[in-house]
């Protein structure tokens, strides 16, 4: 071999044992590739220029390596000395020239030629699988519209498996009637040579029997006289985008809000809602026209309308969305205040504006009742009489009014921010009152004296009213109302010790009155016993019970120390005792049974009723039952909203025949009368098994004495 073809050549050349694998020898371009060094030749191996998973595919070779007889290697994977990978092409040749059992070997470099047909592999693959997978159903027709290729897509997206369809022409497909027309102008487009792309859309029949929208894509492919040589169309599914334009189309046509659509600054398209923002009557009137055509000459902030609009516009189509207040007006010139919100909207290669605009008008109205209302709270907050002091949730000063400056002595500089209770409640004041989160603050308000302390210690007596605020069940801010009751505090004081003082009083009088009473009863008791006369002893005996009868009620009253309510009840069964015990023995066997209701009496028409019940009660216990004869006295009392009821009822003989008021002149029912008319009220009585006087007057306070009468709600018998 001559040595040059060996050390000149350009690829790697190399010289190896064949049983140890051993290299022996490696030409220049050999040290230049693999990067190892020629004083390395003594230990490198053909192992050495693998990667260690390419070991065995080595080991397959030298084993089917035939002694003697040249041999190549396709295409093998070898690595440098630096661990870069290369893809190579070995021929390997016997050599003897000087060696034994040598081989040479030849190594031509074919990584660039592996790494394309890799990268066009991979691009087959990945065409194949975006065919495959791809959203757009591919077919493929001949040159006579025949399908000759049929994606997996193509089958999903109209049901029809690729060996029906193989063969048949688009008349195979069920499309919608009315879009038959528009496959056959298309066809016909094509296959006339006037164009080679077309793209449009139609319904059509599922092979389940649904409807689908697709888009369609069509291309041809010609030869050099223009010829036809297939014909490829790409269809995409857009049922779904057909359906949510739909809905779109429903939002866009019922939103609250007016919607704008605007080609520079021209309104192409509008929703209903701005016709009744405009008070027009149909959209033809403002398609066509420009914002401005709406608009005054000038906005509220002095700019002119036109050149306002025309900035906003201008912004929106570069990309920067506006929002803005802006002012329309109708066509008769009512102004409508409004919200502009403008968009940039491009719908496939054109760019338009979208503009929605939300009227103003209920909003506005809303913000001037709020802007009063804040004033008005303002104002009465900041010259209310009452000291008044907002706090937050952690009961620290936001804002006080004059009043509270001039009652307390602080500014509100002094107090902002700043917890209200440790400026003016005192050290030693152990008075808790809730804040706002706590419990005392469940309720919308909370009242109760306290005393307070000013900037200079003046102890204050103060009645503090307590509102929180609260949002979403969450409080957010608190009110306090302070008004000072110092000087009510000490008139208070003086009541009470003067309050005090007419109770003793009272009760003393009360005490003296029934006194004074007792000793004429008993005056009259003292001539009773010493009258001969039957008669005059016993008219004696009913004045002695009349007297009597006042007096239980002033002694009730002392007793009480309360010269507002007294128990009727228990003033009846005093009554009662008394008679029993004045009357004579023989009277003893007659039961009182006494049923009162929940009646109040003013002292005014209290006596009078206690005369009037000893008068019928001694009237029944003397008249209506003879000597020892057993009886029963029922004295009852009823109320009503507007009348109060006395009744006396007796089981005894009855009244006599021919008995009136008006014809018998006793002093009992002279007194029984004259005491009906002090009441105004009304006398009745019946004589039926029995003798029952009742007595009815108006439910009602007389003037004079305040005192009240109670009778005992629960009866007794």
């Amino acid at each position: 071999m001559d040595r040059s073809l060996f050390d000149l050549n350009p690829n790697p050349v190399l010289i190896y044992d064949k049983d140890s694998l051993d290299i022996l020898e490696a030409n220049g371009a050999f040290w230049e590739k693999y990067k190892f060094h020629k004083d390395e030749i003594k230990s490198l191996n053909l192992y050495d220029l693998r990667p260690k998973d390419a070991y065995e595919k080595l080991d397959q070779v030298v084993e089917n390596r035939e002694d003697g007889v040249s041999n190549r290697i396709e295409v093998a994977r070898h690595q440098t000395k630096e661990g870069e990978l290369i893809y190579v092409m070995v021929s390997s040749h016997p050599y003897k020239n000087g060696f034994k059992n040598a081989r040479m070997a030849f190594i031509h470099d074919v990584t660039e030629r592996v790494e394309a047909e890799k990268k066009a592999k991979r691009a087959f693959d990945e065409l194949n699988h975006h065919v495959n997978h791809s959203p757009l159903a591919m077919i493929k027709w001949d040159a006579d519209f025949k399908v000759i290729e049929w994606s997996e897509r193509a089958k999903e997206m109209t049901g029809y498996p690729k060996s029906l369809v193989l063969g048949h022409s688009p008349e195979v497909f069920d499309f919608y009637e009315d879009d038959l027309g528009v496959v056959k102008r298309n066809m016909d487009y094509l296959m006339s040579g006037k164009g080679d792309k077309t793209h449009f859309e139609v319904k059509m029949y599922h092979r389940e029997g649904h409807l689908v929208d697709l888009s369609i894509h069509t291309s041809v492919m010609r030869d050099d006289n223009g010829d036809l040589i297939s014909i490829l169309t790409f269809i995409e599914d857009v049922t779904n985008e057909k359906q949510a334009e739909i809905r779109y189309q429903r939002l866009f046509e019922n939103a609250n809000d007016g919607i704008f659509i605007m080609d520079e600054d021209q309104f192409i398209e509008c929703n209903s809602q701005v016709v009744n923002i405009f008070g027009l009557d149909s959209k033809e009137q403002i398609l066509g026209k420009s914002p401005v055509y709406f608009s005054p000459e000038f906005q509220p902030d002095g700019q002119k309308s036109d050149a306002k609009a025309r900035k906003k516009i201008q912004k929106a189509l570069e990309g920067t969305p506006q929002v803005f207040e802006w002012q329309h007006q109708t066509l008769a010139g009512k102004p409508v205040d409004v919200e502009v919100s403008l968009n940039r909207l491009q719908l496939v290669e054109d760019v338009y504006v979208q503009a929605i605009v939300r009227d103003l008008t209920e909003q506005k109205k809303a913000q001037e009742k709020l802007r009063k209302s804040e004033e008005l709270f303002r104002k009465l907050f900041l010259k209310a009489p009452g000291a008044m002091v907002m706090i937050d949730t952690q009961n620290r000063v936001q804002k006080v009014n004059k009043s509270f400056e001039e009652l307390f002595g602080y500014t509100e500089e002094e107090l902002l921010n700043r917890d209200i209770d440790e400026i003016i409640v005192g050290e030693e004041d152990d008075q808790i009152i809730p804040r706002m989160p706590d419990k005392g603050f469940e309720e919308d308000k909370f009242y109760t004296d306290i005393i307070r302390y000013t900037k200079q210690g003046e102890k204050l007596n103060l009645l503090l009213g307590a509102i929180p605020v609260y949002l979403d069940e969450d409080p957010i801010a608190g009110f306090g109302i302070y008004v000072d009751i110092t000087e009510q505090k000490k008139y208070q004081e003086q009541l009470k010790k003067s309050v005090k003082e007419k109770q003793v009083l009272l009760e003393e009088i009360h005490h003296r009155v029934k006194n004074n009473l007792a000793i004429i009863s008993g005056m009259l008791q003292l001539q009773a016993f010493e009258a001969d006369n039957e008669e005059i002893r016993n008219a004696l005996n009913d004045g002695q019970l009349r007297i009597q009868s006042i007096g239980i009620v002033h002694e009730l009253l002392y007793q009480s120390g309360n010269f507002i309510d007294i128990s009727f009840e228990e003033y009846i069964s005093k009554l009662i005792d008394t008679i029993k015990n004045t009357l004579p023995f023989n009277h003893q066997h007659i039961d009182v049974e006494v049923d009162t209701g929940n009646v109040l009496l003013d002292i005014n028409q209290a006596i009078p009723s206690a005369i009037l019940i000893n008068e019928m009660v001694t009237n029944a216990y003397k008249h209506a039952f003879d000597n020892s004869q057993p009886g029963k006295i029922e004295i009852l009392l009823t109320k009503s909203d507007k009348e109060i009821s006395m009744i006396v009822r007796d089981n005894g003989k009855g009244l006599p025949d021919g008995f009136t008021v008006e014809n018998h002149a006793s002093i009992g029912m002279n007194l029984i009368e004259t005491l009906t008319n002090q009441l105004e009220g009304e006398l009745f009585y019946t004589s039926d098994g029995g003798t029952e006087f009742k007595v009815v007057f108006e439910n009602k306070k007389q003037t004079g004495s305040g005192s009240l009468l109670i009778a005992n709600e629960n009866g007794t018998n």
